[in-house]
């Protein structure tokens, strides 16, 4: 395979036709409003980071525990919006 033919397909674009562009949104975030979204992406990695921390200081293997319980408790409110979201 050649280095070009390679560059082709790794740079290659897709052709979206225009009637998929077309909708009723309005495209209205501003300059502010992503920089919050940046934001608040970093945060929530930091999040996961702090949670390895606290694992090993604090909580130790009763953190699998705590992730039992948490992702009970997330199954049932994920069941509660699965019915509100059928009616």
């Amino acid at each position: 395979m050649r280095l070009s033919s390679l560059r082709e397909r790794v740079f290659r674009l897709k052709h979206i036709p225009h009637g998929n562009l077309d909708t009723q949104l309005r495209r209205c975030l501003t300059t502010v409003d992503i920089t919050l979204l940046g934001i608040g992406h970093m945060i929530g990695a930091g999040i996961y980071v702090l949670t390895g921390a606290v694992v090993r200081n604090i909580a130790g293997p009763s953190i699998v525990l705590s992730f039992l319980f948490a992702g009970v408790a997330s199954l049932l409110s994920a069941l509660c919006y699965a019915e509100f979201g059928a009616r």
